[in-house]
């Protein structure tokens, strides 16, 4: 019976490299829909606009740490509960490199989804200017590679 072992080991890789090739595509999708966003966004434009920028910065991190774990798990990790494990394991395997910048992108995420005032939105928007974006670009560039 260890041929069928063999062959189901198999088709696992395989659906796990779909798996995680597909939502590499998505996440290479939201991240130019992020990137248009930003460079549209002036000073001058209104609140909605930062908004919908934050929006798109949601979409990117939440892709962009499920895409990791996908990969992880292709990979043969195991026990990958959330973004903070997923975020730990993929800079100590190289994936990212700036993990505490990973790790503020999570804390700016859980406060973006539940922010109403105009200051935070302000202050979260700086930082997915300034950093964030930055570092998803970087892991498009990683994953790419591979």
């Amino acid at each position: 019976m260890l041929g069928q072992r063999d062959d189901k080991d198999i088709t696992e890789d395989s659906q796990l490299a779909e798996r995680w090739r597909q939502r590499f595509q998505n996440y290479k999708k939201v991240l130019l829909q992020l990137n248009e966003a930003v460079e549209a966004y002036d000073e001058k434009s209104p609140n909605i606009i930062k908004e919908g920028v934050l929006q798109r910065f949601e979409f990117t991190h939440e892709l962009a740490w499920k895409v990791l774990k996908d990969y992880l798990e292709y990979e043969g990790h195991q026990n990958i509960t959330g973004s903070r494990t997923a975020t730990r394991l993929a800079f100590n395997l190289g994936l990212i490199q700036d993990g505490q910048t990973w790790m503020d992108m999570i804390e700016s995420r859980n406060k973006t989804v539940h922010a109403y005032d105009a200051s935070i939105l302000g202050t979260e928007y700086s930082k997915v200017r300034e950093s964030y974006n930055a570092c998803f670009i970087q892991l498009k560039e990683k994953l790419s590679t591979l």
